[in-house]
């Protein structure tokens, strides 16, 4: 769940859910192509035949090499990684979940002047916070760039890569393991707290997604910036769905 801060002159700290985030972009801000000791792209430990997914990875990686800095393809690839994991330990489409989170972060260097005409063009809702913080639009925006620049059909991946950010009240097992590993993914930190929800994403998914919501809500209240109301609505969510689980054994 990402927020802005109650200051619109200050950049945004756009990852809400994450008390810590990478390459903070702004509106003046623009990616870097990444660099590595042999100038070739990052290498991953995603297995061989995620690699040979129906959608081209490589293509993604290049579009991502071009269009992020190194350390947030850095980010991507252990949100790809962890998302697989999940995905698999939950019995979930582990090629699906490669495929969003792979692509959870098309547009998260997009101007703010992008990420509001293309919300407006398509008919997307925007929230005074999205105002506010054009960026908390990326999730949603890369999304159609999934569709649109890399001909991604499944609904159920482009809904992943949508609510990888605020969530959605009623999202998929698929979302929430992508929303999960975005905010969880080693690169996040190492403390208490987040060892925890790490180990109870592959216990219980739907309280993962909800302690990792209060998480982030504490954060947001402590520190005095706008929260998103999809996030309220997501933490809720999620915790009746374990609480439901919780009463049936789930």
């Amino acid at each position: 769940m990402r927020e802005s801060f109650d200051r619109l002159d200050v950049p945004a700290a756009e990852d809400a859910k994450h008390l810590r985030d990478f390459d903070e972009p702004t509106g003046n801000s623009s990616p870097q192509r990444p660099k590595s000791n042999s100038g070739q792209l990052p290498q991953t430990t995603i297995e061989p035949d995620l690699k040979t997914a129906n959608y081209c990875r490589d293509r993604v990686l290049s579009w991502l090499a071009v269009n992020v800095p190194d350390s947030r393809l850095q980010h991507i690839l252990r949100v790809e990684q962890l998302s697989v994991e999940l995905a698999r330990h939950h019995h979930l489409d582990p090629e699906k979940a490669g495929q969003a989170g792979l692509m959870h972060d098309l547009a998260k260097f997009f101007k703010p002047e992008r990420l509001l005409q293309m919300a407006q063009t398509h008919g997307l809702e925007i929230d005074p916070v999205d105002q506010a913080n054009p960026h908390l639009l990326h999730a949603a925006v890369g999304a159609i760039v999934a569709r649109d620049e890399f001909g991604l059909q499944d609904q159920e991946v482009l809904d992943a890569i949508r609510d990888h950010t605020l969530g959605h009240p009623g999202m998929s097992p698929l979302s929430c393991v992508v929303f999960l590993a975005d905010s969880l993914e080693p690169g996040r930190g190492d403390t208490p707290e987040l060892e925890h929800l790490r180990q109870l994403s592959r216990q219980e998914l739907y309280r993962a997604v909800w302690l990792t919501a209060d998480y982030s809500l504490q954060y947001l209240l402590s520190t005095h910036r706008l929260i998103h109301p999809r996030t309220v609505l997501t933490r809720n969510w999620a915790m009746r769905a374990a609480r439901r689980d919780q009463i049936h054994g789930g």
